[in-house]
């Protein structure tokens, strides 16, 4: 009877970690829905800083939801749209710590332009998915290449790190 319990046990408690490990390896995927309240930023009234709006979002992969929502734009009306109209997300994936977000060429081509602005664009987008944990730099991509510049005024060629200076 003893034995009987014993292999009982060890049993349970071995499927209980081939479980605990299967759901570690897969939550991290994008097997599954996922709800997380994340700060999105948007620029200032003056365009000149960012200012965080909390949302909650839902999805498979919550870094592309993020990015959809600064799309969308604020709810906040004193806040202002940091992503031009028409861009969309092609592809979004995690290289180790960096996420590599690619755009269609809308975000280049209806871009209200100036250095400001580009710097508001680009870092509503690095300071939003930079919040998530293990991501440390955004990489840009257009169409699926690598660019210098979104509109001539920063370099893109390397991943970025969030800034929260340019946050209020």
């Amino acid at each position: 009877m003893n034995k009987k319990i014993f292999k009982l046990i060890i049993t349970v408690v071995i499927a209980v970690l081939i479980i605990g490990a299967a759901y570690i390896f897969l939550s991290d995927t994008n097997l599954f829905v996922k709800e997380k309240k994340v700060n999105l930023y948007f620029g200032t009234d003056d365009a000149m800083n960012l200012k965080l709006e909390k949302r909650d979002i839902r999805g498979r992969n919550l870094y592309l939801e993020a990015v959809m929502e600064l799309i969308k734009g604020p709810t906040d009306p004193n806040l202002t749209k940091t992503i031009p109209d028409g861009t969309e997300v092609l592809n979004i994936s995690k290289d180790g710590d960096i996420i590599v977000v690619d755009f269609n060429d809308k975000i280049v081509k209806n871009h209200w332009g100036g250095s400001t602005g580009e710097r508001i664009t680009v870092y509503s987008i690095v300071n939003t998915l930079g919040q998530f944990e293990k991501i440390n730099k955004v990489k840009f991509l257009i169409e699926g290449e690598e660019v210098n510049t979104l509109v001539g005024h920063m370099d893109l060629s390397t991943p970025l790190e969030p800034n929260p200076e340019l946050s209020q």
